[in-house]
Order: structure tokens, then sequence, then C-alpha cells
């Protein structure tokens, strides 16, 4: 296999004018960026989770030209001369670079202009002469004199090891490009002075099943391929947490990443599909764990809801669809090719007429959120018009706790278990709902992790549709059992969410709705609190009185505009505008107290409709249904 066909991607930028446009766009960033390129190793990169708004959690901007202003692209409020936001700066700055260096590479071979060959030896060429005089340092800030005392997670370059291994792996898809065009002296002075270094670098940290040493095993495995360094190589694919472990243990029958979250399922695709490439380009036998990698890209595409918007639950990005991992697809359709079955779930992401979701970090480069470096590189051809339908049905996955049941346009994916604390949210029991290519209610998956709302809400079990006890957050990280699964019907149970306390939820989807029964048993009186939050606006006339959930931690302290609402009838109906239809909650309110509030959105400056059905017993059914008028 070869990683680039230059006379295919010539005919296709001929033939395409988006192509066309994306080189121009390519070639004014690329000469804008390297008219004053400058690192300095003294600069300490820190964490990209920390660039976000202290106010209203929004990202702060990233402007390459003002290193020292930072302003939230959400109220406008502007940091000056934080020594934090500075770091992040820094280490956004570097994956500009590092970018650069690729699209450079790019440039060079459909120009054949030597300039960009020139841009990746002065990017690449800097990086590898002063790497090790980049202080060893990990995302708290802590610094360290060697590897033998370093903590583990530590970078040089970058805040961490994971986003090292990110870079480099870059850096390497980069030189991929011009390495028959490049000396050979430079080639080597990388691979001994960066390559190797980084090698001494990530390789005591390569210590458990996780993503983070994934994402290690797989930029060192990757660097090992390109070098021909048979150290590397042997280390990745044959070390105690080797990347066919990971892949062996790491990954559910399902096809998904343990961790339980969309984002990281695919954030570790991303890292294997790197070395997966590199493997087929230099001949080197993968394994049979080649199949997992392609059964959880199928599995992916299975996961998501008709509109192709992806369920979220853990810790992730909000907001997130088929399309935000266009990039990671087209290298799999590289490697599995373009007629392929991986290939087809592509050309139908492609072909589909939503907005790319993005995310706020690490992001990979897309010319106008629509194509991707990896798909002008790799798969210049791809043509999405010849996609053949694919179907999307109700399935369960088991051993991942989680289902998604379809029925006329009506989606409820349940998420009913973990599979250990790794990324988890105490949301037992959760549910998301789309009608048609209407969100009726999602999860927020959480802001960056230094947002305040990140832990204070996003974390908290009250932001999730699941009931709370006593106003504490689910304490149980095991599996749920599933109890039933037909096309329309999702029932699963799990004991001790808290000590003494177990749930059941059965969900069955209509042709014109849905029916949402949550069962709570428990040892001894409690009082029980079941979350909904509504992505609708609500039109029914309500009589209400201000009211005091009593509870004012683990979330319930950013409930807002508490309101009781005056019912002397066992149900209530409730209309919702949702889109162009109006949906209606039937709820049962026997022995119950109905409670209508606002809570915060992701990102936290809109909010949401909150239904909060409290009542005070041992043993408790809440059964609502909603239907489209």
């Amino acid at each position: 296999m070869e990683y680039f066909d230059l006379d295919l991607l010539k005919e296709n930028i001929e033939k395409n004018e988006k192509y066309k446009n994306m080189i121009e766009t390519m070639k004014v960033e690329v000469e804008d960026f390297m008219k004053d390129f400058h690192d300095d190793p003294s600069k300490t990169s820190r964490w990209g989770h920390h660039y976000f708004c202290s106010k209203d959690g929004g990202l702060l901007i990233y402007n390459r030209k003002t290193p020292n202003i930072h302003v939230c692209e959400i109220c406008g409020h502007e940091y000056k001369d934080n020594e934090l936001l500075n770091g992040v700066w820094v280490y956004m700055y570097r994956n500009e670079a590092i970018l650069t260096a690729w699209k450079s590479g790019v440039l060079y071979r459909v120009t054949e202009d030597n300039k960009y060959l020139r841009y990746i030896e002065k990017i690449v060429g800097y990086y590898a002469d002063h790497y090790t005089e980049f202080v060893l340092h990990n995302k708290e800030g802590n610094e360290f004199e060697s590897i033998e005392e370093m903590e583990w997670g530590c970078g040089r370059i970058m805040p961490q090891g994971l986003n090292e291994s990110i870079v480099l792996i870059r850096i390497v898809n980069s030189l991929e490009l011009v390495k028959d065009f490049i000396s050979k002296d430079f080639l080597e002075k990388v691979h001994d002075k960066l390559f190797r270094e980084a090698f001494k670098l990530l390789k005591p940290q390569v210590n458990k099943i996780h993503n983070i040493p994934f994402w290690l095993n797989n930029g060192i495995g990757v660097m090992g391929l390109f070098s021909n360094d048979k150290e590397m190589i042997d280390f990745a694919f044959e070390g105690e947490y080797n990347v066919r472990k990971q892949l062996q243990q790491g990954v559910t029958k399902d096809g998904f990443w343990y961790e339980g979250s969309i984002h990281y399922n695919f954030f570790t695709l991303e890292g294997a599909t790197n070395l997966l490439l590199f493997s087929e380009l230099y001949d080197f036998d993968f394994g049979k764990e080649k199949e997992i990698i392609k059964k959880m890209f199928i599995s992916a595409y299975k996961y998501a809801f008709d509109n192709q918007q992806l369920p979220n639950p853990n810790d992730g990005w909000p907001n997130l669809n088929l399309k935000s991992y266009s990039y990671i697809y087209s290298v799999a359709t590289k490697i599995f090719g373009i007629e392929s079955e991986v290939g087809n779930l592509l050309k139908n992401i492609l072909k589909s007429d939503y907005e790319r979701g993005q995310f706020p970090l690490s992001r990979p480069y897309y010319y106008k959120n629509d194509i991707s470096l990896e798909q002008l590189i790799l798969i210049p051809e791809i043509d999405p018009s010849t996609a053949k339908p694919v179907e999307q049905v109700s399935i369960n996955f088991e051993t991942s706790n989680c289902g998604i049941i379809k029925q006329n346009g009506i989606n409820v994916f349940y998420k009913y278990g973990h599979n250990g604390p790794s990324h988890a949210h105490p949301d037992k029991m959760n549910i998301e709902v789309v009608i048609g290519k209407y969100s009726l209610s999602r999860d927020l998956s959480n802001s960056g992790y230094g947002n305040k709302l990140c832990n204070e809400w996003h974390r908290m079990t009250p932001s999730h549709n699941t009931v709370v006890i006593n106003g504490e957050n689910h304490v149980s990280v095991e599996p749920g059992e599933c109890l039933e699964f037909k096309p329309n019907i999702l029932d699963a149970k799990v004991v001790d969410v808290y000590p003494g306390v177990d749930f059941r939820r059965r969900i069955e989807l209509s042709n014109t709705g849905f029916m949402d029964k949550f069962y709570v048993y428990s040892k001894s009186e409690n009082i029980s609190d079941y979350f909904f939050h509504v992505e609708a606006n609500l039109i029914t006339d309500l009589v209400t009185e201000s009211a005091d959930l009593v509870f004012n931690k683990n979330g319930y302290q950013h409930i807002s505009e508490v309101k009781k609402v005056i019912n002397d009838k066992p149900s209530i109906k409730l209309d919702w505008k949702l889109g162009d239809m109006v949906i209606t909650s039937d709820i049962s309110l026997e022995n119950k107290e109905l409670f209508i509030a606002k809570s915060p959105d992701n990102p936290i400056t809109g909010s949401r409709t909150t239904l909060i059905i409290r009542e005070k017993a041992s043993e408790i059914l809440y059964e609502l249904k909603w239907s489209i008028k």
C-alpha cells in the first residue's frame, strides 16, 4: 500500500473545486504561520482543558498573534497575562506548528516547491534539535529533572505524554509524505534526537489497559515502523501492555472501548488506526486485532441515532455526530478500501447534510469543517454519491451496558451500566431521546476538565435523566443486566446503585412515542427524585409556586427557578414544542410532587427545562408516556 498517490490527488483536484480551494487556503495558512515561526524550550506548555472561561464555560479563542490575551467565545471576557492560560496557548501553538508541517508535506508534493520542504525541516528539525531541552512536566504543572524521577503522565513539548504521542504521529505523517525527497541525514537526526528520546519518555508510562497508554504505544509503534526501529516495534507489539493486548482487553465484544465514552472510543481508534495504517504501509503483520478495529468502526455507526447524532454518555465533548469523526473513518477507509463496508459507512457520513460537530481541543484539520486533511491525502477519490443505504436498526450492546431502540423515527438510547470508574459519570439508567431530526433530551457529556461546571454539574447525577436518592450521586460503576430486548423494548436493572437501592427501567416504543417506567427498590424510605431534562419549549400553562428542593450539593446548587406544579389529579399532561412537532408528556403523579426548573446546558450559557418528580417511599414507580400529537 502507498500512503500517497500524487496523480490521483491531482486528478481529483481538477475535478473538485473544494479540493482546489482547500489547497489554496492551506498555502495561505502555511505562509502566514511560517513568516514568524519561533518556539522556546523554556516555555512550558499547559493542559488544554484549562482553556475555558471561568464565568460561563465557553472555550477561549486561541489567537496565534496574542500569546498573552485570551478571549471567551461566548461572553467576550478577556484574560490577560494569565500564566496558566499563556501555557495553554503554548500547547496550542505547538499543535499548530506540527499541523503546519503536515500541510507543508501535502503542498510540497502538489507544487514541488522546495520551500515547503524547508518548512518541514525548520519545524520538525527545531523540535528534534532541542527536544531534550524542553522541561519534563505533566498536566498538573509539575516539573522534573530526569525521566527516572518523573511522575506518570509527563511530556516535553506537550503537557502530557498523551499529547506528545498525538503530535509525534502527526510528525511521522508529515515525513511520510516527503521521505523520498528529504535528506537521509535529516531523517536520521529526527530518529536519533526526537523519536529515540521520545521513546525513552513514553516507554515507562505504558503501564495499564487505558486510553493513554494505548495512545503512547501507538505513537511508539508509528515512529518505529517509519524509522525501522526494531526496539520500538517490538515494544509496541510485544510489550507487557502492547497494542494487541490493549485491543483484546480494552474493547468489549460489542466493539467499544471499555471506558464507555463515544469520544474516547474514537480517540483510541485514532491512534490505533494510524498504527494499523503504518503497519500496512511497511508490510508489518498487525495481527488478528485488525478485525477488532474494523468492528469498532462498524459498531460506532450502529450506535448512532437515525440523524447520525451520537449518544454521549460519560466524559467527552458535547454535540458530537458521526461526521465529527470522518477524519478517522478516512484513515480506516484507506486501509479497508473505498468499496469496503467501512468505506460505505464513510460515504454515508459524508453524504449527510448536517453540520459536523467540532471538538474544542486537539482538533484535526478540516477545510471549512467539511474536508479533513486525511481525506484529501489518503482517499481524494471518494464519491459520497455512490453510498449504499445502511439500515439503522435497534441494537443492544450488552457487554457495553447500553443499547438503542428505534421505531418510526423515535430513537431512545439507554445506558444501564458501567465497565469501571474510568471516565464514568454517575448516571445509571440514563436515557437520551431523538424524535425525527430533533433531540428531545441529550446527555451533556462535559466541558473541559478544568471548567468549574464539569465537576459541579456535568459529572453529577442530577444532570442526567435518571433517579437521585436523597440528593446523593450514584456510587456504583458496575455493569447492569438487560432483562428484555426487542426492536421496540429495552428493559434493564442494576443492583446497589446506592447501597441497598436497586433500579429497573423499561422503555417501550410505539409508532407515536414511548413509555418510560422507572422502578426504585429500596430497603428503607428515601427521598427519590426522577430527573428528565427537556430540549423543547413547554407550551402548557401551569399553576405553580416557588419551591426549594432542599438539597444544595451534588449539582442541585445549579438548578434554578424551581417551581412546584399545583395539581390535585393523579396525572398531568404537558405539551411541548419540539421543532415543527408538538410532543405530549403524560405523567403519573399519584403520591408524587412535580417540579419544573431550569438547569445548565453545555455550554452553560444555555439552559434546559428540567422535570423533577419526587416521592418519599421505599418502593416507587415513575411512569411517563411521551407521544407526538
